[in-house]
């Protein structure tokens, strides 16, 4: 029964959030709902000096949508351990949409730098973590400068907590995540998305191992648009996204 307890914690945290988030989405009539499935495959390789190189792809499909393929991500990183409860690591992520059609490269092709720094602890069966990361996206196509950045700053927080049942090769591991935009046109810095998450991990041996989660993505977005007679429009709207992530990796 004891081990029953962080599945039925992290059930209530992630039920809490999602019905928080949902009760400001219907104070606005601008809200929808899509379902999606992320796959991901990362191989990692260690080195010595604490050093690991990163190599990830992953693919967003969307459920019921007339064009399924969203995304796909190529990341590659490079983290440093010094000690064992601080790590640092900086990426990049090649993205590629696949609703922006492929006439021109500058619309389907974003560009993305990641700054991570780690604080993580073990107590008993348990290991916490948060990752604070700043994340730049990058556009190469056209925009007009007074609705649309050429480059938007994220602070992304990220508290996680995973739980090793004893004796299995199983662990519990919840997440909630927080972007904050900070520099949104017109308004700035705002708490842009909420992410709770629970997932079961299977250690499959030393070398593989799989993970299977359930995340609910709430989205609020904040734009302004220019009016032909000059004027400015502030528009709001939420998203709700509903995601199921399959997750391999292999340390080589």
């Amino acid at each position: 029964m004891k081990h029953l307890r962080p599945i039925i914690i992290a059930c209530l945290l992630l039920f809490s959030s999602v019905l928080f988030a949902q009760e400001i989405a219907s104070q606005d009539t601008t809200s929808e709902q899509f379902a999606k499935v992320h796959m991901i495959a990362s191989f990692v390789k260690s080195f010595d000096h604490g050093l690991k190189l990163t190599l990830e792809e992953e693919m967003r499909i969307a459920l019921e949508s007339e064009q399924p393929f969203k995304r796909l991500h190529t990341t590659i990183s490079l983290a440093y351990t010094p000690i064992e409860y601080v790590s640092f690591s900086a990426g990049y992520v090649l993205k590629l949409y696949g609703d922006k059609g492929w006439s021109d490269p500058n619309k389907f092709l974003r560009h993305r730098v990641n700054v991570d720094a780690t604080g993580q602890v073990t107590l008993g069966q348990w290991k916490l973590s948060l990752r604070e990361r700043l994340m730049l996206d990058a556009r190469a196509d056209e925009v007009n400068p007074l609705e649309t950045n050429k480059v938007d700053y994220t602070l992304r927080s990220r508290l996680q907590a995973v739980y090793a049942i004893p004796s299995q090769p199983l662990s519990i591991v919840a997440k909630m995540e927080l972007f904050n935009t900070l520099n949104a046109k017109y308004y700035g810095q705002y708490i842009s998305e909420l992410r709770p998450e629970i997932g079961l991990q299977w250690k499959v041996n030393k070398k593989n191992t799989l993970n299977f989660a359930y995340r609910y993505n709430y989205k609020y977005d904040r734009k302004i648009s220019m009016q032909d007679n000059g004027d400015t429009a502030l528009t709001h709207a939420y998203t709700h996204k509903h995601v199921i992530l399959l997750t391999y990796k292999f340390d080589w």
